[in-house]
């Protein structure tokens, strides 16, 4: 779980350049497995902790004009969910029709990072084909 928090938190740190710029975006990437665990302790916890990273992470950088949003995507089809996730798990997220596809979360991770989202900060969005306090 260290590997997580620490390789998650470091890189919202920044670079002296892009704390100087005028407007700076981060988005984290939790899982919804922070909503609806899963037999993976460690995981599920670490994914927790980062909706709420998100949420000090905006308060602590919205002075110097950083924004922090956290990314939530459901089963999205990747080597990981392929042999982690059982068919229940599957078929919860599947009631779309369809997994997800990695592509299905790029347009909002741009739009996050784009002048357009200026006034999102401190957002865990979900991207899941379904919402997860069903």
């Amino acid at each position: 779980m260290d590997t997580s928090r620490f390789a998650t938190a470091e890189p919202t740190v920044g670079t002296p350049h892009s704390l100087h710029s005028q407007q700076c975006s981060v988005v984290l990437v939790s899982s919804v497995a922070a909503y609806l665990p899963y037999k993976l302790g460690a995981y599920n916890v670490s994914k927790t902790a980062l909706l709420g990273l998100t949420k000090t992470l905006a308060v602590e950088l919205a002075p110097k004009n950083i924004r922090v949003n956290c990314l939530v995507p459901g089963y999205i089809k990747t080597d990981f969910s392929q042999v982690t996730f059982s068919d229940i798990w599957k078929q919860c997220m599947e009631c779309r029709g369809r997994k997800g596809k990695p592509e299905d979360c790029a347009g909002l991770v741009s739009f996050l990072c784009s002048s357009d989202a200026s006034y999102i900060n401190g957002m865990n969005i979900v991207v899941a084909g379904f919402s997860p306090s069903m």
